[in-house]
């Protein structure tokens, strides 16, 4: 019997007869243009000239344009609406023509890329994604406007549904894929946007956390295994580093002129006097630590230990001399125990509202409210408001104010409360000693000035915040003293959720 050989095609061409969708996104106004007169379109100035007032380009086509958006470009005319669709339409469409060509079995070999394309056997997310319609009654709530995102039950229900969609086409969304998606979600629901950052890196977490679940049971799955050690990250986990010396952007002071040792040397002797007295003189004191202040701040980044830095400069062991310390530090900071009690009367309620039932002091607050005059209850919800913050970025309240004389290994600051238990914490009088590397910096007669007191600190002497409490103490700083350091990094996931739920 005659052997049939086999036949093996190798491929040899491919013409793209549109631009696939990669393309129609990266295509300018102009350019746009064109290509619609290219299709046959005939677009009138008047015409070309709204889509240049209206900024609409390829990225614009792709993201989806509404009927009455067409309606505008081309007023007056529904043929011109009806083939401006059909030419969105071919153009998210790839249309690829193949040439295929005989070749012997000798020289036929297997591409690698070939074949785990193949294996992978994975749709990639098309570029006309819609969003599908949600379960009946969170439907009604995104038609009426309402912030959904900020119901957890409705945010998990959302994130179910896009992460189904998504589901259809790859279960290994790109990076790229899953921002096309949650954009796609904001641009249709705008009212859904955080308010922090570029409007929907929560949405962009929670999807991907979400994939990441629902592959978990797939560890066994060979495709899982191809894809961790294509993707899977190599870099080991560092030692976590919890110094005093721990640096926020530099470890240079400011630079020092018009001072030297003799002249420094005489303002501390004046500060040294002015401590000794029953009634310092304010403007002397604050003239000379002003004059002092470069000059001290270069022996803190220069590594000086806390106690030599509070011996030499005594000021800095009160109150109002670190707020002071912090106002040169950060210009525009102002007053900063007013900026605490204006930021936080502006969320106080939310903040309360948020932990209600999830911390133990939430009942001694009550008791105190019972208690309380009703012209301190402002004052009293401010200060249940500063110790519950901790608790709404899921981080520990006994790891920045400590109740009696415990002593934590902590090199950061601390509030020691010298009462033995948390009810007169919330009212006008709780003593309380702050402390920074196990040294005492200074004794507050209220919660209040004690934790501003210890947050002055963290600039005083240059310190990173400590992982346990940074999205507390990041959130003071930006959205209640307003410190902006000019980074360029986006606000951490925890931080721009509870934004989202507080403003």
């Amino acid at each position: 019997m005659q052997q049939v050989p086999f036949l093996f095609y190798q491929r040899t061409e491919m013409d793209y007869e549109l631009a696939s969708p990669g393309v129609l996104c990266s295509l300018s106004t102009e350019e746009l243009l064109t290509k619609i007169q290219e299709w046959g379109l005939d677009v009138t100035e008047a015409e070309a000239q709204r889509f240049r007032d209206n900024e609409v380009d390829g990225d614009t086509v792709d993201c989806g344009l509404t009927e009455t958006m067409v309606a505008y470009l081309f007023q007056g005319s529904f043929k011109k609406q009806v083939k401006f669709n059909q030419f969105v339409s071919r153009m998210k469409e790839s249309s690829v023509t193949l040439t295929l060509q005989t070749v012997s079995p000798e020289d036929w070999q297997p591409s690698t890329s070939s074949t785990s394309i193949s294996n992978e056997n994975t749709l990639r997310l098309p570029a006309s994604f819609e969003i599908p319609r949600f379960p009946k009654n969170l439907q009604l709530k995104l038609d009426n406007k309402e912030p959904c995102h900020k119901n957890p039950r409705d945010r998990h229900t959302i994130i179910r549904v896009l992460y189904e969609a998504v589901a259809q086409y790859t279960m290994y969304p790109t990076n790229s894929e899953y921002v096309q998606a949650v954009k796609t979600l904001v641009m249709k629901y705008p009212f859904l946007k955080d308010r922090e950052g570029n409007g929907y890196h929560t949405w962009h977490m929670s999807l991907r956390r979400k994939f990441k679940s629902e592959r978990a049971p797939l560890v066994d799955s060979e495709a899982v295994r191809r894809c961790k050690e294509k993707f899977g990250s190599t870099r080991r986990g560092q030692p976590n580093k919890c110094q005093r010396t721990s640096q926020r952007n530099v470890c240079q002071g400011p630079c020092v002129q018009g001072e030297d040792l003799l002249s420094i040397d005489a303002h501390l002797k004046v500060l040294q006097c002015q401590y000794q007295k029953m009634q310092p003189d304010t403007m002397v004191v604050h003239n000379r630590m002003q004059q002092t202040f470069a000059w001290r701040q270069k022996e803190i980044a220069d590594g000086m230990p806390v106690e030599d830095v509070l011996k030499k400069y005594p000021f800095l062991g009160m109150p109002t001399g670190l707020c002071n310390e912090l106002g040169w530090i950060q210009p525009t900071t102002g007053n900063v125990s007013q900026r605490f009690r204006e930021g936080l009367s502006c969320v106080a309620a939310k903040v309360i509202d948020l932990t209600r039932g999830k911390t133990p002091l939430y009942q001694l607050y009550l008791d105190a409210r019972e208690e309380a005059l009703t012209d301190d209850l402002p004052d009293l919800d401010t200060r249940a408001a500063l110790l519950f913050l901790p608790y709404v970025f899921k981080e520990k309240l006994d790891l920045f104010v400590i109740l009696g004389e415990v002593h934590p290994k902590t090199p950061y600051p601390t509030v020691q409360l010298l009462h033995e238990d948390w009810k007169p914490v919330f009212s006008r009088s709780a003593p309380n000693i702050v402390k920074l590397d196990g040294s005492e910096v200074c004794r507050t007669s209220c919660i209040f000035e004690g934790i501003i007191s210890s947050f002055c600190l963290y600039f005083v002497f240059n310190l990173a915040y400590p992982k346990h409490l940074k999205n507390t103490l990041i959130f003071l700083q930006k959205y209640i003293v307003k410190i902006d350091e000019g980074e360029d990094r986006p606000l951490p996931i925890t931080v721009t959720r509870q934004i989202n739920l507080l403003y």
